[in-house]
């Protein structure tokens, strides 16, 4: 049943490979023109002049000497195709050279492509390991699959040309040798094909084990899961995990690397024995019965159809590899196709006036009850909402949601009255200040991590610096030992600076206020901070988003008291809403949770700082 399911797909696959290989070398064809020109016109000329060194001027030597023609003339010759053979070698140096210095631009132009457009990808996309192994697939492809197609075409047209011409040199001799080609040749494709297919599944096959290798091995050199590796004894936990994705691997590989290897060994053997051995007992046999009148001929043409037989080989080999890689390149294609599509003709609504949640549910796929259920409200502009609740509440799938990061499964969310799914998400996400709470702070320097951009004048470096210090990030660490430059890492630079959890915090803190947004979402940014320096940085961001939408989830309910609304959630509904005076009176589920907390901090702050910070500070 599972067999005959995938012959559609591999149908399909088998009439798109030409389709996918115009598609890889349109890319280093946009990358870099004059690239793809000369690796397909370098590595075509090579193989023909292969065909002229090795077939016909072994032919002509052979005649001049069984002919007595005059060796003035055979070495003019000679010297002739010496010359060429020299501006063939240096044409491809020079062309080797070049492809050095224009790999990475046509890396440069297909990976960035690749990143350009892989945010408008569904987020959802990302929890899904089918996703990622067609996504690791498609990656793998970027560049060198690009350029190796390139080459290897060229190539290919060269064995095809090559191929045709020594066979008609041979044919003018002889034309049974040409049966001595056809059979093989058949024989070869046949095999071949099932080979390429061979290996194509394999590849498939062994994604998922590949990834779960690759991430036991950044478990061991990322710096994120050091302390843990180091404090728990999990090192046979990922040994384990590792050993077992590396014997699937060979388990795999052994499946189709015994069918491979028979049908390399009947691809070989037809042209070892019908090309070679079969093609020489006829020229033996034809020369002793001396039957022939161009004795030279058929002597040279042993190594005509040496060559001929290599040639025919390597056409039929590239041709597969061709076929191969251009199927390896089908998802790369899919990616860049599907994104271009999501994002084409819609609207961006502009200023955020408001947003409303109209019985919005949302399930994860594979999920069995809804994370997000029947949930409707409407944010304003200039409002201030808190999103407070149980683990496991809903809190962050809601946040995304609204951000267009995920699709509603039911109901409906509305921009200024236009569905989300309806506008331009590029420009929507952009009028939003947002802090996850798994932020990421990244491996270059303090004031590109706070603008998210190169700074282009000094005023950027001011913009920076002042967000830095209303988010409460001392700015005059010792750490930085290059200002506002230091790179924020210590991966690549030794004099990096490594951020403490507070100071990652108040790093991506720091991102809103610099960049002044419609909306603002927070979403656990205070997770590291003290209670204090949270209420300060909460306080200072109502201050500075006046006249801005604030949405933000906290767990520390003292904070949520800024709100003009506060939404409480339980198992994905909202079961509360009001302001803090409001739930407060209700004694349910808030009150009962804002108790607690009180109580906690009742044993373990001082008196004064249970008013609150700006009875802390008079």
């Amino acid at each position: 049943m599972d067999r005959k399911k995938s012959n559609p797909e591999e149908e399909t696959i088998k009439n798109h490979s030409f389709k996918q290989l115009k598609f890889a070398l349109k890319q280093v064809w946009t990358a870099d023109k004059l690239l793809l020109v000369f690796s397909i016109f370098k590595n075509s000329i090579e193989q023909i002049f292969y065909v002229f060194f090795f077939v016909y001027l072994t032919k002509y030597i052979f005649n001049c000497i069984e002919r007595n023609i005059s060796y003035k003339s055979l070495i003019t010759f000679l010297v002739v195709a010496c010359l060429l053979h020299v501006c063939v070698h240096f044409t491809c140096g020079w062309y080797e050279a070049y492809r050095k210095v224009k790999t990475p631009e046509v890396y440069r132009y297909i990976f960035h492509k690749v990143m350009d457009l892989s945010d408008s990808l569904e987020l959802k996309d990302f929890e899904s390991p089918d996703f990622y192994d067609k996504y690791t697939r498609a990656l793998d492809r970027c560049v060198n699959s690009a350029i190796d197609l390139a080459i290897k075409t060229g190539v290919y047209a060269g064995n095809v040309v090559s191929t045709i011409a020594s066979l008609v040199i041979v044919v003018t001799v002889d034309p049974v040798f040409l049966v001595f080609m056809i059979v093989p040749m058949i024989v070869s494709l046949y095999f071949g094909n099932k080979n390429g297919k061979c290996n194509y599944d394999r590849e498939n096959d062994i994604t998922r084990d590949k990834r779960i290798a690759d991430y036991v091995k950044r478990v061991y050199y990322e710096k994120k899961y050091a302390a843990e590796v180091r404090l728990f004894d999990i090192n046979s936990i990922m040994l384990d995990k590792q050993i077992e994705a590396v014997d699937n691997m060979e388990k795999i590989s052994y499946k189709y690397r015994m069918k491979s290897a028979f049908y390399s060994f009947l691809m070989k053997s037809s042209y070892s024995i019908l090309a070679g051995i079969v093609a020489y007992l006829y020229v033996v046999f034809k020369v002793k019965l001396g039957n022939v009148s161009d004795v030279s001929s058929y002597v040279a043409m042993i190594t005509a159809m040496s060559f001929s037989t290599n040639q025919l080989k390597q056409a039929v080999e590239n041709r597969i590899f061709l076929s191969n890689e251009s199927k390896l390149f089908k998802n790369l294609e899919e990616f860049l196709l599907r994104s271009v599509e999501k994002d084409t003709g819609k609207p961006d609504v502009g200023e955020i006036k408001n947003i409303e949640l109209q019985n919005v549910s949302f399930i994860y796929p594979g999920a069995e009850k809804e994370t997000v259920k029947n949930v409707s409200f409407v944010w304003n502009k200039g409002e201030k909402i808190a999103i407070v609740g149980y683990n496991g509440a809903g809190k962050t799938t809601l946040i995304k949601l609204l951000m267009g990061l995920y699709v509603p499964t039911s109901g409906k969310i509305l921009v200024n009255g236009f569905d989300l799914n309806e506008i331009d998400l590029n420009s929507y996400r952009e009028r939003f200040g947002t802090v996850f709470q798994d932020l990421q702070v990244f491996a270059m320097p303090l004031v590109e991590n706070v603008l998210m951009r190169r700074p282009t004048c000094e005023e950027d470096y001011k913009k920076a610096e002042k967000a830095l210090i209303n988010a409460q990030f001392e700015i005059s660490h010792k750490g930085l030992v290059s200002g506002l430059d230091t790179v924020v890492s210590r991966e690549f630079d030794e004099n990096g600076f490594v951020p403490s959890g507070g100071q990652a915090q108040k790093i991506a803190i720091a991102r809103v206020f610099a960049a002044a947004p419609d909306m603002v979402i927070l979403d656990e940014p205070s997770s590291a901070l003290d209670p204090l320096a949270e209420y300060n940085m909460y306080n200072n961001m109502m201050k500075l988003s006046e006249g801005r939408g604030v949405i933000f989830i906290s767990h520390r309910l003292s904070s949520a008291r800024m709100a003009d609304t506060i939404y409480l959630m339980k198992d994905g509904e909202v079961v509360e809403r009001g302001t803090h005076e409001e739930l407060i009176a209700n004694k349910r589920f808030y009150h009962e949770m804002f108790t607690l907390q009180a109580e906690n901090y009742q044993e373990s702050l001082p008196e004064e700082m249970l008013k609150g910070a700006e009875a802390f500070y008079g």
